[in-house]
């Protein structure tokens, strides 16, 4: 493959919240395929704010198998700030901006950003994600709305970003190049998704599961999910995963006459007991541990 220039495509970032690497292993994602192959890679935080922080800065999760190929070229990272340590590392597109936002904004590009986890909620004064956006754009539940397990395990449709990839897909083709960001929730918990609905059996493990995470601790054994719990939880963001991986083929094919840089991963995993706690935020291997894809699409 002849090298092609990475640093002047349109791109689309896509998180993935909180999907493991072992879930992504196990799903079937033939849009995510087309960007290469699934790498496994090490975040650099543990939950949503860290994580975002360093990868708005240009610091992806860290591919364990090394440099990658990137359109012809074989780089150690996607994505290098000028403030960063010096290193002969060799990035595909160098920059020197505050953030990746600032670099494409300078550049001319149309920054647009989505989410759908708390965190990115516009209309909190107290969430800086947002602000990094010349124009963001949120769809799910309120960062003030009760926080109670049996409030927050509930269906999703339309307050999932990824459902409304059309509206995103026009507001880039507005311009002559874009930067597009996706925060997708729907490997979130609830990992609730129109392909992954609320039963009686997983909406009563969800509110446990959502306990557990908000104790930061092992439960009582009466309380402990057991390995049949986990499958049906693991299951539910697999499906929401490939759910997503439906959405985004739209949103690619969309979009891919544009000359794509494409980079999807996940912030951060999920630990599920495996070393006695549940939920993220601190520092197990299936936390840190996410999948990455890396590609272009639309031809040189």
């Amino acid at each position: 493959m002849a090298h092609i220039d990475l640093a002047e495509r349109s791109v689309i970032l896509v998180t993935l919240d909180s999907c493991r690497y072992d879930v992504a292993a196990s799903a079937h994602t033939p849009n995510l395929a087309k960007l290469g192959p699934l790498l496994k890679a090490e975040s650099p935080g543990t939950y949503t704010l860290p994580a975002h922080a360093a990868l708005f800065n240009g610091f992806l999760p860290r591919p364990v198998s090394g440099p990658l190929t990137l359109g012809g070229n074989n780089v150690d990272a996607v994505w290098r700030s000028a403030a960063a340590r010096p290193s002969k590392r060799h990035a595909a597109v160098p920059f020197d901006g505050l953030t990746l936002m600032a670099h494409y904004s300078e550049k001319g590009y149309r920054v647009v950003g989505a989410g759908g986890v708390t965190f990115f909620d516009s209309s909190d004064p107290a969430n800086g994600l947002p602000k990094l956006f010349p124009e963001f754009h949120y769809f799910g539940r309120s960062s003030r709305a009760p926080a109670t397990p049996e409030a927050r395990v509930a269906e999703r449709g339309e307050d999932l970003p990824l459902a409304h990839t059309r509206t995103l897909a026009d507001l880039c083709l507005e311009a002559e190049r874009f930067f597009l960001f996706v925060n997708c929730s729907s490997t979130h918990i609830p990992y609730t998704a129109p392909s992954s609905p609320l039963t009686d059996r997983n909406r009563e493990l969800l509110r446990r599961l959502y306990r557990l995470h908000d104790s930061q601790q092992a439960a009582s054994d009466e309380k402990t999910l057991t390995a049949d719990d986990i499958e049906v939880l693991l299951g539910m963001q697999r499906r929401a995963l490939e759910w997503a991986d439906a959405r985004l083929g739209d949103l690619f094919s969309r979009l891919e006459a544009r000359r794509l840089l494409v980079v999807v991963c996940a912030d951060h995993g999920e630990e599920f007991g495996e070393g006695g706690r549940f939920g993220h935020a601190h520092p197990h291997p299936t936390v840190a541990t996410v999948p990455l894809w890396c590609g272009v699409l639309g031809g040189g």
